[in-house]
C-alpha cells in the first residue's frame, strides 16, 4: 500500500514517537510511506531526527503548525491537496486535530474525483483529548461540531484507549461506533526496561543530592496539564519530606507562570526546571516517583515511559490514565485539581520504599508488550487492509 501520513509537527511527546514507529515498521514490511509534518511552535523540542535516523521519506509543510493561522492553514491545505492527488496514495492517515481537519478534507476532495477503486482509505487517529478541557467551553462546542462533521469522511476513527473511545462514540457522540477503534499507541521501551538500581542517572546535572527523594514530571508545560496542581501538591509533600526534590522535565507557554508559582511558594530551592531532556533512561532513573497532574490526557506517554523504567507512578484519574495505571498495583489514582490528594499520594509512597518497589516491579510486568511497535504495526496494518478492501468493494453499499 502507498499511505500518506500526516501530523502536525514532530515535537518531543507521544504522536511524534508513535508515528515514527508505525512508519519504520510498515515499510519493513514493504509500504511505501511518507510521512508529512509542519513546524514546531515556541517552546516545542524537535523530534525530527528520528525520522531522519529511520530514513523515512518526509515531507515537511512549514505552515502546518498547531497555532491556528486562516492564511498559513489556506496554504498549508493547498499543499496538502497538491501532495495527495500527486501520490495518489491507498490510505491518507491524520494524527493531531490541526493535520486531521486539513488531511481529511484533502483526502476527501481525491475522493470525490476517483471510482470507487481508485479512492483513499481516510484514517484519523485521537492522541490528545481535544473534545473536552483544552478550549473554552463555546471553542470545546466548536471543535465537536467540526470533529463530528469530518468523521462522515473518515472510514476509521481511531482512540489509542478504550476511555477515549467511549468519549469519542458515546459521551460526545463524534463518530460511527462500527467506524471507531481502539488501537493502543506503539512506543520504543526496551532501553527503558533495561533501568535498574545501577543505571547511569542525572541527578548530578541537575543538582540533587543522591539521597534526595525525587518526584518527576515529564511533559509540556501548558494548561490541560496542570502544573500548578502539581507544583502546590509537591509544596505539601515538601513540608514532611525535607529529603524531596521536584524534578521537571519538558517546556512550554506556562514555564514562567510555573517558575513564578514555585518562588512564590519558597521551593526554589527544592525545584529542578530541566527543559526537555532526550535521554530518556537516564532520565527515569533518576525519578522514585512520576507524577501526572493532568485535566485530561487520551494516553500519557510518560506514565508508561515510567511504568517500563520500573517507576510507581501517581496520577490523575481522566481521560484514558486508568487505562494505563491500576490504582493500587502499579499507581495511585487521584481526582484532578487536588492538590492535597496529590500530595497525599506522593507521601503514601515516599513514606514506603518496598511499594515503590512493588508498584514499579507490577507496572514493568506487562507494559513493553501492551505497547510494543511490534503491536502497533501489526493492528495497523490488519486495519488498513480489511478497510480499505471494504472501501474499494464493487458490493459494498
Amino acid at each position: 500500500m502507498k499511505i500518506l501520513r500526516v501530523i502536525a509537527r514532530l515535537n518531543v511527546g507521544g504522536p511524534a514517537r508513535h508515528v515514527v514507529v508505525l512508519d519504520r515498521g510498515l515499510r519493513a514490511r514493504g509500504h511505501d510511506t511518507r510521512l508529512v509534518h509542519g513546524s514546531l511552535a515556541p517552546f516545542e523540542a524537535s523530534l525530527e531526527h528520528l525520522a531522519v535516523e529511520a530514513r523515512l521519506p518526509t515531507t515537511p509543510i512549514l505552515e502546518l503548525g498547531r497555532r491556528i493561522s486562516p492564511i498559513s492553514d489556506v496554504r498549508a491545505f493547498a499543499q496538502l491537496v497538491r501532495l495527495v492527488f500527486r501520490e495518489a496514495p491507498d490510505v491518507v492517515h491524520t494524527h493531531t486535530a490541526k493535520a486531521g481537519t486539513l488531511g481529511r478534507i484533502a483526502a476527501g476532495l481525491f475522493n470525490l474525483t476517483r471510482r470507487r477503486r481508485r479512492r483513499c482509505l481516510v484514517v484519523h487517529t485521537f492522541h490528545g483529548h481535544v473534545l473536552d478541557g483544552y478550549f473554552r467551553p463555546a471553542a470545546s462546542r466548536a471543535v465537536r461540531l467540526v470533529e463530528r462533521t469530518l468523521a462522515h469522511i473518515t472510514d476509521r476513527v481511531v482512540a489509542i484507549s478504550p476511555a477515549q473511545r467511549e468519549d469519542i462514540v458515546t459521551r460526545f457522540r463524534i463518530a460511527d461506533p462500527a467506524r471507531t477503534v481502539v488501537v493502543p499507541l506503539g512506543l520504543d521501551l526496551a532501553h527503558l526496561a533495561a533501568v535498574d538500581a545501577g543505571a547511569a542517572h542525572l541527578r548530578a546535572r541537575f543538582g540533587i543530592p543522591d539521597g534526595a527523594l525525587v518526584v518527576g514530571y515529564v511533559g509540556r508545560l501548558v494548561a490541560i496539564k496542570d502544573p500548578a496542581t502539581l507544583v502546590r501538591a509537591f509544596a505539601h509533600v515538601a513540608e514532611t519530606r525535607r529529603d524531596a526534590m521536584l524534578l521537571v522535565v519538558g517546556d512550554g507557554p506556562l514555564r514562567a507562570d510555573v517558575e513564578a508559582l514555585v518562588a512564590a511558594l519558597g521551593l526554589h530551592t527544592r525545584v529542578r526546571m530541566a527543559g526537555w531532556v532526550e535521554e530518556l533512561a537516564p532520565l527515569y532513573a533518576t525519578i522514585d516517583v512520576c507524577a501526572l497532574s493532568s485535566r485530561n490526557e487520551g494516553t500519557p506517554v510518560a506514565l508508561i515511559e515510567a511504568m517500563a523504567a520500573g517507576k510507581p507512578v501517581v496520577a490523575t484519574r481522566v481521560g484514558g490514565v486508568a487505562d494505563v495505571v491500576e490504582h493500587g498495583d502499579t499507581g495511585l489514582l487521584v481526582p484532578p485539581q487536588d492538590p492535597a490528594a496529590l500530595a497525599e499520594a506522593i507521601l503514601r509512597l515516599a513514606a514506603d520504599p518496598a511499594e515503590r518497589a512493588r508498584m514499579g516491579a507490577a507496572g514493568r510486568r506487562g507494559i513493553a508488550a501492551r505497547f510494543s511497535p511490534q503491536r502497533l504495526v501489526d493492528d495497523i496494518d490488519r486495519l488498513y487492509a480489511a478497510a480499505l478492501a471494504e472501501k474499494r468493494s464493487p458490493r459494498r453499499g
